[in-house]
């Protein structure tokens, strides 16, 4: 490992500390050391979450300047503050975390904080509508056509988009990462039970209680005379979205109710057993 005292600095960067502790990890696998392995990836562990802080101002500014931004743009926006009521794991093939745990998380180098993209976002809120608009028993290929409308395909940008979601409150016990493992128990070449080994997998993943935000944006209509698209704004649930946000289900656009289905659906990995499920704090248009 390169010779940085990560100890000594009062703000590390992680992603910087757990590449260079990652060739750490490495290294020792190679060597078939596996006790100093174990030991190297709890004291991994444990100084990423007591050093993952939360720069609330600089974080607070960015947002800010977002909203500003995609108003300035001529969209109408909301915005959308969602808090963690599990253990949250978005990213799992993402180099952050995937070198010494296998298992990676979204992280953003510059901020030093773990994030949800705006992309992962939209891919569930739009299969949460696929699902809703699917139980009015409407057929297959109006579905996916209103879909398409809404959220885009390849060859054309949809009427809503989203930006990445950033933490703007820590989690329980004033934590923004959690530890958590899992125990694969077996491998591609276990032929029979006699041959399963069961090896603990320790990882990072983001602590439940942990509050995000960010913002839907959306145009009432695009394209020409022709082509036009238009979304359907009104205080009813057979509406796209809402006028007007609020607590009464019937008064909610299918769009809305994607979002509330989504969060507590699960946005991220490991959804089925319990994993990256939210509920939305605040949903408000901003001007």
């Amino acid at each position: 490992m390169a010779d940085i005292n990560f100890e000594s600095l009062n703000k590390p960067n992680l992603w910087s500390y757990i590449a260079l502790a990652g060739y750490d990890i490495m290294t020792k696998k190679v060597r078939e050391e596996g006790d100093k392995v174990a030991r190297k990836e709890r004291k991994i562990l444990e100084y990423i979450i007591k050093r993952a802080e939360l720069p609330s101002k600089e974080i607070n500014y960015i947002l800010g300047n977002i909203q500003q931004a995609l108003l300035n743009c001529g969209y109408e926006v909301r915005r959308v503050k969602i808090k963690a009521i599990s253990l949250v794991l978005v990213g799992v093939s993402e180099t952050f975390g995937r070198i010494p745990f296998e298992v990676g998380l979204y992280f953003d180098p510059i901020l030093n904080v773990p994030y949800i993209p705006g992309s992962t976002i939209k891919g569930a809120i739009r299969a949460g509508v696929f699902d809703l608009l699917s139980k009015h028993q409407f057929s297959e290929e109006k579905v996916k056509n209103e879909c398409e409308r809404l959220f885009g395909d390849n060859k054309s940008a949809g009427l809503i988009g989203f930006t990445d979601a950033y933490p703007i409150e820590k989690g329980e016990g004033g934590y923004l990462l959690y530890p958590d493992v899992m125990t694969p128990h077996y491998k591609n070449d276990t032929a029979t039970e006699l041959e399963v080994s069961p090896t603990p997998i320790v990882y990072l993943t983001i602590a439940p209680g942990t509050i995000f935000q960010f913002y839907l944006f959306y145009k009432r209509e695009r394209g020409g005379n022709e082509k036009k698209r238009q979304l359907i704004i009104r205080n009813s649930q057979y509406a796209d979205l809402a006028e007007t946000p609020a607590q009464d289900l019937n008064r909610l656009g299918i769009v809305d109710l994607g979002l509330l289905y989504s969060f507590y659906k699960g946005v991220g990995a490991k959804t089925s057993i319990g994993y990256s499920k939210f509920e939305i704090l605040s949903y408000e248009s901003m001007r």
